[in-house]
């Protein structure tokens, strides 16, 4: 379930804002309000931390996309 769009849209932000704190642009954003794309793991947890909610709640971990995921 993508709860990305209800939560941006309750916190107020607007998605220019949320893509310079997070390093993305306001169309990746977009991409992941529609479903059409997920954020990877850790521009998930950006985002949680910036709308003050868990990561969980925005979208489940196993969804996130892999194919952006930083190695380690």
């Amino acid at each position: 379930m993508n709860n990305i769009k209800e939560y941006i849209e309750k916190s107020g932000y607007r998605s220019n804002y949320i893509a310079e704190k997070i390093g993305c642009t306001p169309s990746d954003i977009s991409h992941w309000i529609s479903g059409e794309r997920r954020p990877n793991r850790e521009r998930l947890r950006l985002l949680a931390k910036i709308l003050r909610v868990p990561m969980s709640t925005l979208l489940p971990i196993e969804d996130c996309s892999r194919r952006y995921t930083i190695n380690k």
